[in-house]
């Protein structure tokens, strides 16, 4: 006699969407009852069938529903009723009050702007306000593709995301991000470095550069042969004030650097980033270098 008994999934604390389970045959009208086990606390049916209120309590409820007719004729149906947390959104580190500051074409974690827990899958997210960043996607709460240059002169990205879940309940956080441009070497792209051993070289030239983090005084420098040995280790390039300007050569460690002549190039990269080994870097220049050995 009992034809459908549709019920659904809940989540804590969140109103239950009314249900009804259905019957046919017999003689109505029908009387609803749960017979065994019990609905989910904070749940209750009425004797028309219908189950309302906001569950209370996490878990897997099992009972069983009995209709009787007016005549007396009864049917069961075992079902169950399963209580998940609440969709929420957690952990945006982008908000209107603390923007993230990213550097345009880079992609690092600064992409990630929240995080989900609760609620049942599967899971829709679409933007609700504003605008994700210019040729940017979405992976649940984390944009993909490089960050794009400002939106305009002055102006922030500034967007909101909501992910709404399998029944419906939903959870959304806003994010604020700002674009500073790429760091780029801003003039001349290659230079020589001629020293004695233990001294390391400056530049007759500097290379400048330009852009990146703002404030960022002191940069890394990424190497790579073109020709002569490989890099010794101790010897680093000095990237400080908006100029590569030398070599520092560190005659201390062991083994001490063994002498270079030859070509590198070279990359400046920003060393503020939000998490540690990914760094944005320039485009590259080339150095010629004529090193001896320390002595």
């Amino acid at each position: 006699m009992i034809s459908a008994a549709a019920f659904h999934s809940g989540e804590l604390g969140l109103a239950y969407t009314p249900v009804s389970p259905i019957a046919k045959g017999g003689v109505p009208p029908y009387v609803w009852e749960v017979a065994d086990g019990s609905l989910p606390a904070g749940l209750l049916m009425t004797a028309a069938g219908k189950v309302t209120g906001t569950p209370t309590i996490l878990g897997t409820y099992l009972f069983t529903i009995r209709v009787t007719d007016s005549m007396g004729s009864t049917s069961i149906i075992q079902s169950s009723i399963s209580v998940a947390r609440r969709v929420v959104v957690t952990g945006n580190p982008c908000t209107k009050v603390s923007p993230c500051s990213v550097e345009a074409g880079c992609l690092t974690v600064c992409g990630v702007f929240g995080f989900l827990s609760g609620g049942i899958p599967p899971y829709k997210y679409k933007v609700t306000s504003g605008a994700l960043p210019t040729g940017m996607g979405l992976s649940g709460f984390s944009l993909t593709k490089a960050f794009p240059a400002a939106p305009a002169a002055g102006k922030d990205w500034v967007f909101t995301v909501r992910v709404t879940d399998a029944i419906g309940a939903w959870a959304e956080t806003t994010s604020k991000f700002h674009v500073f441009p790429h760091i780029r070497f801003s003039g001349v792209l290659s230079a020589s470095c001629t020293g004695t051993g233990g001294s390391g070289c400056t530049f007759a030239t500097p290379l400048p550069f330009a852009d990146g983090t703002p404030g960022l005084d002191i940069h890394d420098v990424a190497v790579s042969v073109i020709s002569g040995p490989s890099w010794p280790k101790g010897l680093t390039f000095i990237a400080q004030g908006g100029n590569v300007s030398g070599i520092r050569e560190d005659c201390s460690v062991s083994p001490k650097p063994g002498a270079f002549n030859g070509s590198v190039r070279i990359w400046v990269r920003d060393t503020s980033t939000c998490a540690a080994n990914q760094y944005c870097a320039s485009g590259p220049a080339t150095v010629t270098v004529n090193l001896p050995a320390c002595p």
